[in-house]
């Protein structure tokens, strides 16, 4: 018995569906045979998986009826493959038919390929042989023929390599290098084309035709870049395309006008024009551009007065200066340039010298200072290319090769009055368009400081430039002027922004004045203990600076209010004091400069003076003469007071006789308001009195209602008179209240008597020009002694009493002057504190009016404890 070989046979799995998954066929999923019971599926549903399955243990381990189900597993396995199949060559079915008729086609085409090739060899085959050259000795100088091969595969090598070189050069913008060497190109181009028979060095007299049949290679590749076509690609689209003309440096823009000289025959004249053309597209390119960040407005200004601080932060400002500094660079870069590569001064220019180089038969240039790119030899050129040893086999006359360059001709060298002309006309014309973008950029600051601080740079920088002087005096004059306008202009903001913020706060200030109907005093406010400093509200520092400053306000009397409107005028003093420091602070060479920015803010200055006047006296002319308006009138001239004095006049720098005639204008607006609030008062107060029922007692002491009126008057006073002066006001008005008073009083009521002495007895502690006062007072107190039953002498002595005993009340009505200095200290220590004399003690006290005599039974009334 023979045994049985293991089986070959492979299970396939089914391949990946088009979903990228595997189906995988379990032995529990696929249909069972209808001819098995089910013990024989019992008993199979052992079975591993089909892919698991060895043929060889299936026939002899496994019964038939397990056969039976591993076939139907493999008949299912086989259907679902075939099934997927199908829908794969129905899904491909285009590209199969595509891929059919590709492999057709490429089968033809082999057949062609062969037969051409076995039709070549037949020919080749059916030729005689050529005779074999007589090779001469090594020692005879070698075979000819193989070198005119050799010279013409440099030929070859050199023009086929070419169009590569070119490209690599103008990538690296060495357009001079790459004009160098098309020029050289064209030489080697010429020298194979040429059909000279009578010359014994062409080509044809050695057997070989370059153009036609045996070389064909090479008028193809020749054709692809004709001269005139290629040369006008290279020098005129390319180097202006590719920025030669606008960032390279004098080495670049000497190479790019060589080019244009050599490959168009471009006249340096025409060159200059067209690379001060391209540079002034360049600069409109940096004038047009916007310094970024600033795009957000200003911040209006202050209520308090400070000069808006924006918007122009650190970063706005670093913004501008660069794109200035780009601006300028680019103008003075170009003159220059200009100056460096077409001007024929002490030295030649760069163009000069090269050209001279070239024209000449030496290798070492004149101009030490030129750069070896420029210093261009063929043999440097064909040294550098990667084939250069193959390269040494051309002719001595390609490889010492220079372009033509005619020194005479008027193309190869520029007038030097039509130089400075052209480029005085260029930079006139740059630097109007740059003031006009330098403007705009300014106006992106919003501090003087900066503004200042970047002229100053600017003009650093513009110094050491190596301009000429009148190029950089023109530079520095249009910064001068931009710098000034744009100073001027924020300061002349400020101003108005100042003014603007005095007349809210003033309108402000009246109307809570008008609606409190009160206004706080220089003594009330003098004893506010201001609030103390709180140590962990912030640094310490900061806060005790707060409370000296709110002490030092108490001391000079400016209460909040007033406080509030001054501010915004003082503050912008301020902010323009920090400016004039930092503007004056700089070089000492700018002084026309700053007297030219001092005259021209003389007037904006003088503006605001006139418009804070203007816009006091129009709150001063707004308020009627009625009982409201004395608060407001004498908040109005407190403001009056202040700004004659203030620190304000002086921070803005005015002229001199802008300061005096505003001082002196101040000063006639406060007597003017105070006039105004001295008739008010006065009439308010006679009015206020007049309208008492008149008291029957006759008492050497003056009235109740003349006692009133003095207490109200000097309370007003008290208001009106700042502390940190003395002011005439108090004397004016109290003798204008006399006046009224004594006019309006009638000789006949039982007080008038006492009123007049009384008030005579206050006017006689002034000086003489009060005499005529005192006149007219003794003269009434004669009318109103005939209907009075008391004496003089007891009249006069009861108002010296009286005084004596209310100085202190009506100290703001009395003289300064006093008879303190004549008391003697040593027997009189109140003198100091009563300098009109201390009240006599002792006297019984009388009382104004009558009190019944109180009952027995006043004791038993029911008072609650105090």
């Amino acid at each position: 018995m023979f045994s049985r070989r293991p089986s070959t046979l492979s299970v396939y799995t089914p391949p990946p569906s088009s979903q990228g998954t595997v189906k995988i066929v379990q032995t529990d999923d696929l249909p069972e045979a209808p001819a098995l019971s089910r013990q024989v599926s019992a008993s199979t549903s052992k079975i591993p998986y089909v892919s698991e399955l060895d043929p060889d243990e299936l026939f002899t381990k496994r019964t038939i009826a397990e056969v039976k189900v591993a076939q139907n597993k493999l008949r299912a396995d086989a259907d679902a493959k075939q099934e997927e199949l199908r829908l794969m060559v129905g899904e491909r079915y285009r590209d199969l038919l595509h891929a059919s008729t590709s492999i057709i086609a490429i089968a033809s085409s082999s057949h062609r390929v062969i037969e051409a090739l076995n039709e070549a060899k037949d020919v080749i085959m059916s030729q005689a042989e050529p005779p074999v050259p007589q090779r001469m000795s090594s020692y005879r100088g070698g075979d000819g023929h193989l070198h005119t091969l050799q010279l013409l595969a440099a030929h070859m090598k050199l023009l086929l390599d070419a169009p590569e070189y070119l490209w690599r050069l103008m990538e690296r913008k060495r357009y001079f290098t790459a004009a160098w060497l098309f020029l050289l190109a064209l030489v080697v181009h010429h020298a194979l084309v040429r059909s000279d028979d009578q010359d014994e060095d062409s080509w044809q007299s050695q057997g070989i035709d370059v153009l036609v049949r045996a070389i064909p290679t090479c008028s193809t590749s020749m054709g692809s870049y004709p001269p005139i076509p290629f040369s006008n690609y290279t020098s005129s689209n390319v180097v202006i395309a590719r920025g030669q003309w606008i960032c390279g440096g004098k080495l670049d823009i000497c190479a790019a006008v060589l080019s244009l000289h050599l490959l168009d025959s471009r006249p340096l004249s025409e060159a200059l024009s067209l690379f001060l053309s391209q540079r002034s597209k360049t600069l409109q390119g940096f004038l047009s551009r916007k310094a970024e960040g600033t795009a957000t407005s200003p911040s209006v200004g202050k209520s308090n007065g400070h000069v808006p601080e924006k918007v122009a932060s650190k970063s706005s400002l670093k913004e501008v200066k660069e794109i200035t500094q780009a601006a300028v660079v680019a103008v003075v870069d170009t003159i220059r340039i200009c100056r460096a590569v077409f001007q024929d001064s002490a030295s030649k220019s760069m163009v000069a010298a090269v050209l001279e180089y070239i024209h000449s038969d030496s290798t070492q240039p004149d101009n030490k200072a030129l750069s070896s790119e420029l210093m261009l030899t063929t043999e440097s050129l064909l040294v550098a290319l990667p084939s250069s040893t193959q390269f040494l086999l051309l002719p001595p006359a390609l490889r010492s090769y220079k372009p033509h360059v005619n020194l005479s001709s008027s193309s190869s060298m520029i007038d030097p009055v039509y130089f400075t002309q052209t480029l005085d006309s260029w930079f006139q014309s740059s630097n109007g368009s740059l003031e006009v973008a330098v403007s705009k950029w300014f106006s992106e600051l919003h501090l003087a400081s900066d503004v200042w601080s970047l002229r100053l740079s600017i003009w650093r920088w513009i110094t050491i430039a190596g301009l000429a002087d009148t190029e950089s005096e023109a530079l520095k004059s249009m910064f001068d002027r931009t710098a000034r306008q744009r100073v001027l202009d924020i300061w002349a903001k400020a101003l108005g922004d100042a003014q603007t913020a005095f007349k809210t706060q003033l309108e402000a200030a009246t109307a809570s004045i008008r609606t409190t109907q009160s206004v706080t005093s220089s003594a009330q406010f003098l004893f506010n203990a201001p609030a103390l400093p709180v140590m962990g509200a912030g640094h310490a520092d900061v806060s005790f600076e707060k409370y000296q400053q709110s002490l030092r306000q108490q001391l000079l009397g400016r209460t909040a209010l007033l406080d509030g409107v001054l501010l915004t005028l003082e503050n912008c003093a301020r902010s323009l004091q920090r400016d004039f420091a930092i503007v004056h602070g700089g070089d000492t060479d700018d002084r026309a400069t700053l007297s030219k920015l001092t005259e021209e803010y003389q007037p904006h200055a003088d503006e605001l003076c006139a418009g804070i006047l203007d816009t006091l006296s129009s709150a001063e002319n707004s308020e009627d003469d009625n009982d409201t308006s004395v608060n407001t009138l004498v908040f109005l001239s407190h403001i009056a007071d202040e700004l004659v004095s203030s620190i304000f006049i002086s921070g803005i720098r005015a002229g001199e006789q802008t300061v005096q005639d505003f001082q002196r204008r101040a000063e006639a607006l406060r007597d003017r308001i105070i006039d105004r609030w001295r008739s008010r008062i006065v009439a308010q107060i006679i009015s206020q009195q007049t309208d008492r029922p008149t008291l029957m007692v006759v008492s050497p002491a003056p009235s109740p209602a003349l006692i009133e009126a003095l207490l109200k008057l000097s309370t007003s006073i008290q208001e009106l008179t700042r502390s940190r002066n003395v002011s005439p006001e108090p004397e004016k008005t109290l003798r204008h209240f006399i006046t009224e008073w004594v006019a309006g009083s009638s000789k006949r009521e039982p007080q008038s008597h006492s009123d007049i002495v009384f008030l005579r007895y206050l006017a006689s502690l002034y000086r003489t020009e009060w005499d005529d006062l005192c006149s007219l007072l003794d003269a009434k107190a004669q009318e109103c002694q005939e209907h009075s039953e008391l004496e003089m002498p007891m009249v006069e002595s009861g108002a010296s009493e009286y005084l004596t005993r209310t100085q202190t009340l009506f100290a703001p009505l009395l003289p300064v002057r006093s008879r303190m200095l004549s008391l003697d200290l040593t027997t009189d220590k109140m003198a100091p504190l009563l300098p009109f004399g201390s009240p006599p003690t002792g006297m019984p006290f009388q009382s104004a009016v009558e009190v019944a005599k109180t009952s027995a039974r006043f004791g038993l009334l029911l008072v609650g404890t105090v």
